[in-house]
C-alpha cells in the first residue's frame, strides 16, 4: 500500500480469526510498517490500528492447508501528516534526493541564515548535509567535511570552519544548528547547543549566493542520517533572536513544509520525539489479554485531511480484489474456496497495493 508524500497509512482491523500456533507457523498476517514487522494469528489483532512509519506499508497473508477460520478483515486510509512531524533521510542513495520544490523561487543572498537538526547514522570520510547549486551546476552553497576537515561553501568559495564546529558535533542524537553568513564582511557563524561561534571568511565577503538554483539534502558525498526541520531565512539572525528560535518561526525562503519540498518515496519518516512534532496519529498499543505470546499475540519480529478507506476482507484460501476506481469506499471480499496450500491475498486499489 502506497499513499501520496505527505500521507501516512493507517491500517485497521475490521475482524481477525486465524488458526493459533506457536510463533504463526501455520496461519498468519504480517504487516511491515516501514521499520518493523508484526505478525499476528488467532483472533487477537481485532480493532487494532496501525500506522505506517511513512507513505508505504506492506500487509501479507500466507495459510496452509488444514484448518480453515473465519479469517480477516481490514481497512485502511491515506492520512495527512504535516512534515514538522517527519524526519527525512538523506543519504536515499539510488540517484533521489530530496530537493526543494521548484514553486520554491530562490532569491539572491547576501546574508543567510540557515537552521536544521540533525542526527548521524554513520561517520564518513567525506559527507556534506545540504547543497545549492546555481543554474550552471556550480555548487554555490553546502555545508559538509572531507579529509581535510569541516567547511562552508558560499558562491563557490570554500570557507574552512573547523575551529568553530567539527563533524564529530554531529552525533546519533537529533540536535538543532544554524549556520550563518554575511557578504559585507565575510562573518561566517554558527549556533548550536545554546551558544554562537564565528569567524571570518574573508575570502567570500563582496560574494553573494546567485537565485534560481537547486537546493537538495546531501551531496555528491551525502551524510548517513536523518535531517529535521530545515528552514532558510535571507537575513544573518542576530544572537538574540537565534535564542528565541521557535517551532513557529517560519523560514521565509525555506520552510519545513511539505509544499517546499519534493521528497521520494520511503525517505521520511514520522517520530513523536521530533521536537516540534505535533499530535499526528497513533497507534493501538499492541499488547493484548493473551495468555501466552507464541498463540498469536501480536510481536515485533525486528526493529521497526484524510484519503478514502477501503476494505479488504479474506479467508484461508486464495483470493483476488478487483481493481477499483470508484470515488466511493472501496470494497474487496473474498470467497472461500477449496483449501489449498501456502495461497495468499492480494487486494488493489487507489494505486494502492497488498503484496505478499
Amino acid at each position: 500500500m502506497q499513499a501520496p508524500a505527505g500521507f501516512i497509512i493507517q491500517l485497521s482491523f475490521l475482524d481477525f480469526d486465524l488458526e493459533e500456533a506457536p510463533g504463526c507457523i501455520y496461519d498468519r498476517v504480517v504487516v511491515n510498517t516501514g521499520n518493523t514487522d508484526v505478525k499476528f494469528c488467532g483472533p487477537t489483532a481485532s480493532g487494532l490500528t496501525l500506522n505506517s512509519t511513512g507513505n508505504v506499508m506492506e500487509l501479507s497473508f500466507t495459510s496452509d492447508f488444514s484448518v480453515q477460520k473465519r479469517g480477516f478483515s481490514v481497512s485502511f486510509r491515506h492520512v495527512a501528516v504535516a512534515l514538522r512531524n517527519q524526519k527525512v533521510n538523506i543519504s536515499r542513495g539510488n540517484g533521489q534526493f530530496t530537493e526543494v520544490s521548484n514553486s520554491v523561487t530562490m532569491p539572491t543572498l547576501s546574508q543567510l541564515t540557515l537552521c536544521f537538526e540533525v542526527e548521524r547514522s554513520s561517520q564518513k570520510r567525506r559527507e556534506w548535509i545540504f547543497s545549492y547549486y546555481d543554474g550552471s551546476g556550480n555548487e554555490a552553497l553546502s555545508l559538509g567535511s572531507d579529509q581535510s576537515g569541516m567547511k562552508v561553501i558560499v558562491d563557490g568559495v570554500v570557507c574552512p570552519v573547523d575551529s568553530i564546529i567539527s563533524s564529530a558535533n554531529f552525533t546519533s542524537s537529533m540536535r538543532p544548528y544554524c549556520v550563518l553568513w554575511t557578504s559585507s564582511n565575510g562573518r561566517l557563524g554558527v549556533y548550536f547547543n545554546g551558544n554562537y561561534w564565528a569567524k571570518t571568511c574573508s575570502s567570500s565577503g563582496g560574494h553573494s549566493v546567485p537565485a534560481g538554483g537547486q537546493f537538495r539534502l546531501g551531496g555528491q558525498h551525502s551524510f548517513d542520517g536523518n535531517i529535521y526541520n530545515l528552514r532558510l531565512w535571507d537575513y544573518a539572525m542576530t544572537v538574540q533572536q537565534l535564542h528565541a528560535l521557535s517551532c513557529d518561526t517560519v523560514g521565509n525562503v525555506i520552510d519545513w513544509d511539505n509544499s517546499h519540498w519534493t521528497i521520494p518515496s520511503g525517505s521520511a519518516q514520522t517520530d513523536t520525539t521530533l521536537s516540534c512534532s505535533v499530535s499526528p496519529p497513533s497507534n493501538t498499543p499492541l499488547t493484548t489479554s493473551c495468555d501466552s505470546p507464541a498463540l498469536g499475540c501480536p510481536a515485533a519480529s525486528s526493529p521497526a485531511t484524510t484519503d478514502s478507506t477501503n476494505t479488504i476482507h479474506a479467508t484461508n484460501a486464495i483470493s483476488h480484489a478487483p481493481q477499483t476506481t470508484s470515488s466511493t469506499p472501496a470494497v474487496s471480499s473474498a470467497t472461500t474456496n477449496h483449501p489449498a496450500t501456502n495461497p495468499t491475498t492480494h487486494g488493489k486499489s487507489n494505486n494502492t497495493r497488498v503484496k505478499p
